[in-house]
């Protein structure tokens, strides 16, 4: 971090401003890399450049172990956003969310926050097309020091552009209102408590800001079909291979829930090997994919991540639109678009709006 970033910083527990305690170890460019800020309620250390305003992660261990032990530095969530990799068609959630390509616009030139960076691939995304003043990328996890390598790596351009934070969504380090753009993709459903998370995140946007938000959703049945131009819509009929599958890996998600993880990892492991996605790929063979449902991507170690990330999260929960919307009115969010692929929601920020219709 440099020191100018400390405008973005409060203390999360009083959110009064912080200022530099200590500084043990600078870059070249005077970055930050070891040191201490401090804060009315107590002081916060920076490491490898990144302040950190989190002890405890035991709400989520899987996914910090996921990064740091099966990722280890190796990235393969950046698959995801490379147009010629499989990764791309199977998980790209950036631009499946991009809503007619009007929903990242407002980001550009402009002070965003990434909400659950993880290893950081949609932050970089957006830096490149969509250009914002300054990225704030924070997540829960040590998947904020791979996004670091990462950027050192393979962007050491953009290392300007991003303060990078480890902080939990339910105790953030910043103030309301103070950021003109915010996303998270495909993480809040995660936490353990997604209306509160999303709601501390809306609460961080300004009047007239923009918000982008996918979450997993719950699957929408349509009982009785038969009007014509209705599109393609889920029946009691076309639901029932979905329903098969959902019911599988509902079975394992239960299963790695009940024994260890060192098992569950074995699983995994055997799953997501070479021999046995080959095999799965060879006719007569095929029914491995419907006692496990495998991610079909050429690399195990891809696989085994997103296998992981699937089946061992400790929190994944599915959620519907009228389950989010009192949620979004809370916050003044006017929804401007919803993805085709569920559930998300582009919605702009308007104090007006819900207060003029309550008036009335």
């Amino acid at each position: 971090m440099y020191e100018e970033d400390l405008d973005f910083l409060r203390c999360p527990k009083t959110k009064s401003p912080l200022r530099v305690a200590a500084v043990s170890v600078r870059g070249r460019d005077g970055e930050i890399l070891e040191g201490e800020l401090a804060g009315p309620a107590g002081n916060y250390p920076v490491t490898n450049g990144i302040p950190r305003f989190i002890k405890d992660i035991s709400y989520n261990e899987s996914w910090d172990f996921k990064w740091r032990v099966l990722d280890g530095g190796r990235a393969f969530n950046y698959r995801i956003i490379d147009k010629n990799d499989p990764a791309y068609a199977i998980h790209d959630i950036f631009d499946r969310n991009d809503h007619g390509g009007l929903a990242y616009r407002h980001a550009q030139g402009r002070i965003v926050l990434d909400a659950g960076c993880g290893i950081g691939q949609y932050s970089v995304k957006l830096a490149q097309l969509h250009l914002p003043r300054k990225i704030v990328s924070v997540d829960l996890t040590a998947g904020v020091d791979i996004f670091r390598r990462v950027l050192l790596k393979r962007y050491p351009t953009l290392i300007r552009r991003f303060l990078l934070v480890q902080a939990s969504v339910f105790e953030l380090p910043f103030l309301e209102d103070s950021f003109d753009y915010v996303f998270s993709l495909g993480v809040l459903m995660h936490t353990g408590d997604t209306l509160k998370a999303l709601d501390n995140v809306l609460r961080l946007l300004r009047d007239g800001g923009e918000a982008n938000i996918w979450l997993y959703c719950s699957e929408p049945v349509a009982y009785d079909a038969v009007e014509p131009n209705r599109g393609s819509v889920l029946t009691v009929n076309n639901i029932r291979p979905f329903l098969r599958r959902t019911r599988v890996a509902m079975f394992w998600i239960h299963l790695f829930r009940r024994v260890s993880h060192g098992m569950a990892l074995s699983i995994l492991r055997f799953f997501s090997s070479d021999s046995i996605y080959r095999l799965s790929r060879v006719r007569g063979f095929r029914w491995i994919r419907s006692v496990f449902p495998m991610v079909e991507h050429p690399d195990p170690g891809y696989r085994l991540i997103n296998h992981y990330d699937g089946y061992v999260n400790n929190w994944c929960d599915t959620w519907a639109e009228h389950e989010i919307f009192p949620t979004l009115r809370k916050n003044d969010i006017a929804i401007l678009g919803m993805s085709g692929w569920r559930l998300g929601i582009w919605g702009k920020k308007d104090k007006r709006l819900y207060r003029s219709t309550d008036k009335n």
